[in-house]
């Protein structure tokens, strides 16, 4: 009889003790719960917790595609809103007056992997820029089967309408093309510009693109033609563009939307 006691007493101690095990997944649990609540109402509702999470996803889908870029820049299209394209990237954190177009201003918007600017007249996108600064950003050229860093000018066109460049405060060269009815009679701008991704560089380029503008530039001041053509050519032949406009602008507006090196130091370099 005393052995049976002792196991019925051994018995309910272990029954006793059962309880006390789950009680701290339970707890564990409702801290959880408690602190998931907790923080969905420090930010002050659930549309905000769900526009944090979106931000934190696109954060880290970004990371290792361009997937979330390519769907920020489908959203921007001329003779659109600028409202609209706010709503995506949020105030413009420079703004230029045009020094080509009255009434035009320049809006400016960054991301790590480019820079936007938006022509705007009365709140109406008139033409677009995308600035790549990575060499592994490859947005498609608008109107083309082309992607941004795939192709040298010559392998875009054999003739262009328009040029211009420069290699003093800025080092860029831009080519104009016009895009007839199937780009809805738009011009593009294809552009290199020193201080963003310089797609060359992965080429077999023996001529560096900044060398190309340089002697370009040289041979457009010495008014030398035979030098011009020369230079023309090596620099379409072994330049990749790392910029594009889109628009209703000629060459001049396109080339004023760019930023100088300088601007670009400024406003955008620090905060990429």
């Amino acid at each position: 009889m005393a052995f049976l006691y002792k196991s019925k007493r051994n018995f309910y101690k272990k029954m006793d003790h059962s309880p006390s095990t789950k009680a701290p997944f339970y707890k564990r649990v409702q801290a959880i719960a408690v602190l998931i609540a907790s923080v969905m109402i420090s930010f002050g509702s659930w549309g905000d917790t769900k526009e944090l999470l979106t931000e934190l996803y696109d954060s880290g889908i970004s990371l290792f595609t361009n997937n979330v870029e390519f769907s920020h820049l489908n959203s921007v299209k001329v003779g659109g809103n600028l409202e609209f394209i706010e709503k995506t990237y949020g105030i413009a954190k420079v703004i230029k007056l045009s020094k080509t177009k009255d009434g035009v201003e320049y809006r400016y918007y960054t991301d790590r992997k480019y820079v936007l600017a938006v022509a705007t007249k009365k709140s109406r996108i008139i033409a677009y820029q995308v600035v790549s600064l990575r060499t592994s950003f490859d947005p498609s050229v608008p109107f083309s089967d082309f992607t941004l860093g795939s192709f040298s000018y010559s392998e875009y066109a054999n003739n262009i309408d328009d040029y211009r460049l420069d290699n003093a405060n800025i080092t860029y060269f831009l080519e104009s093309h016009s895009l007839g009815r199937a780009g809805l009679f738009l011009n593009l701008h294809l552009a290199y510009v020193g201080y963003a991704a310089d797609y060359s560089a992965a080429s077999t380029a023996h001529v560096t693109s900044q060398q190309a503008v340089a002697s370009l530039d040289q041979a457009v001041l010495e008014s030398n033609n035979k030098a011009l053509n020369t230079a023309l050519q090596t620099l379409r032949n072994k330049v990749r563009p790392n910029v594009y406009v889109v628009g209703d602008v000629d060459a001049s507006t396109a080339a004023d939307m760019l930023l100088t090196r300088y601007e670009y130091a400024v406003y955008f370099k620090d905060q990429l």
